[in-house]
């Protein structure tokens, strides 16, 4: 008899989802995580009465009617969290103006079709499509999620646009080069320029804000995953904390037996869901002919870029919205360019402010800020302070006087998130959202799934909880059991 019916490697957003909807179903579950807290890159942490969120500017679907929201009401948690709204959604600062990001969609294209009047129809033309296409995927989700997607039912923009990138739907339907890179200013969500990412996923991550709304957790995102875990303990299922995996356990038949953790101990289990790093599951938790399915992946498809993030508590007010993209030009496609971060000059910046929602994270008069730099995972290891000392010098033509006033610093290279979260050379998003992306390499492991933006779905939080969402149906639609998300 297995120890558990399903274990899951890893408590980042998909692991999570994947573990608290089979808990709740009803599965015996083990979810061990290598670190002493869960979550992956939702993980909060604390500098001298600051909290910080290591990497999260905001989050969708965590309100009603949302996947997370919909799986912590499952596992009766949903109660046990605070949420504050980000309204506008973010605020783009180009050389000569700035653009809020509103949360209502309507008010946003009226304010773009203010600042740009030629393109009046364009814009009504280009949200139209974008609305057409999210929903559409969204029918799609719930299908693929349960197995049983049919393609006659996908509409033909989307299979259109998942071969396009969205430089070039952007081609198709704006003229103005400023709206164009306007419309671009969430690329850096997803770490690809217009040029090269893929359609599909940027219409998701643009959609999804509008659709379901922008959301901070009060007291940081580590709240979350922290509520996952108590609700997930509630369900029946258990969770080891400090203690990886160190091995996949395999049968020469061709399936999973269970896992060894790094302290020795051995579970087995019918089922295995990895939400680890993609290149550790293949290359070292089963590793032998297994190996060439990682290199594959990442020669042929590629993984992310990384972020340089720098965390500084200040003193004073700040008069600035609490989500910021900053860039000092028009041509968003400079931003991604190889070698690009930590010139003086580099065209894009992210600040995040969450203590003017949320006033719990910043002693009284304080403020949590933190800036963002995308990094290629091809850097070798970086100086920190060096790095640290030319954000903060940026971070004055944001906002003046800041390097005086802070009395917390601290920063995050890429190797930093590659330490703490598994992630190859510390990927931010997973696999590199392009076009035609696929998926996962098929590996053939009857009892193995992948949960996370490692897996199907694609890069950021809420893709990544349906990565988890999808894994967990798999093995559901394997016991015979219905599951609706």
């Amino acid at each position: 008899m297995k120890d558990f019916d399903v274990i899951i490697i890893g408590s980042g957003i998909g692991g999570l989802i994947s573990a608290g909807i089979l808990s709740a179903k009803g599965f015996k579950t083990l979810l061990v995580e290598k670190n002493k807290t869960p979550g992956g890159y939702l993980a909060s942490f604390r500098r001298r009465g600051f909290i910080f969120d290591s990497s999260l500017d905001c989050i969708s679907g965590v309100a009603p009617g949302g996947l997370i929201f919909r799986v912590m009401e499952l596992l009766q948690v949903h109660k046990s969290i605070n949420l504050v709204q980000v309204d506008p959604i973010r605020i783009s600062i180009f050389p000569d103006i700035e653009v809020p990001v509103d949360s209502d969609i309507h008010a946003y294209m009226e304010r773009l079709a203010a600042l740009f009047p030629s393109e009046c129809e364009a814009i009504k033309k280009f949200f139209g499509l974008l609305d057409r296409i999210y929903c559409g995927m969204q029918s799609a989700i719930p299908m693929m999620v349960a197995g049983k997607l049919e393609l006659q039912k996908i509409i033909p923009e989307i299979v259109k646009f998942s071969h396009i990138p969205y430089g070039r739907l952007l081609d198709e339907c704006i003229t103005d080069y400023r709206l164009k890179s306007v419309l671009s200013d969430r690329c850096s969500f997803i770490g690809l320029p217009p040029s090269t990412v893929s359609t599909l996923s940027m219409i998701n991550i643009i959609m999804s804000y509008f659709k379901l709304g922008a959301y901070r957790l009060v007291g940081g995102s580590q709240c979350l995953a922290d509520a996952f875990v108590e609700g997930i303990k509630k369900a029946g299922g258990k969770v080891i904390l400090g203690n990886g995996t160190k091995k996949i356990l395999f049968h020469e038949d061709g399936h999973c037996l269970g896992i060894t953790c790094d302290d020795g101990d051995e579970y087995t289990a019918r089922f295995i869901i990895s939400n680890a790093d993609f290149q550790n599951t293949f290359r070292n938790l089963l590793g032998g002919e297994y190996t060439s399915i990682a290199e594959d992946m990442q020669k042929n498809i590629g993984i992310s870029t990384s972020f340089f993030m720098v965390y500084a508590g200040i003193s004073g007010s700040i008069e600035k919205h609490s989500s910021i993209g900053y860039f000092s030009s028009y041509n968003v496609e400079d931003c991604f360019i190889p070698g690009r971060a930590f010139k003086e000059d580099s065209s894009a910046a992210g600040i995040t402010v969450a203590s003017i929602e949320d006033k719990s994270r910043a002693p009284d008069s304080c403020h949590t800020v933190v800036f963002h730099e995308i990094v290629e995972t091809s850097y070798e290891k970086l100086d920190k302070a060096k790095c640290t000392e030319i954000i903060m010098k940026k971070a004055e033509k944001i906002i003046p006087g800041i390097r005086d006033r802070t009395i917390v610093l601290d920063s995050a290279t890429p190797q930093t998130f590659q330490r703490y979260s598994g992630n190859l050379n510390g990927s931010a998003f997973g696999w590199r959202q392009i076009p035609g992306f696929r998926g996962v390499k098929r590996h053939g492991i009857k009892n193995l799934y992948i949960a996370g933006h490692w897996g199907d779905m694609g890069g950021g939080v809420l893709a990544a909880a349906y990565s988890g969402a999808k894994a967990a149906a798999d093995i559901c639609g394997e016991e015979g059991i219905a599951i609706d998300f």
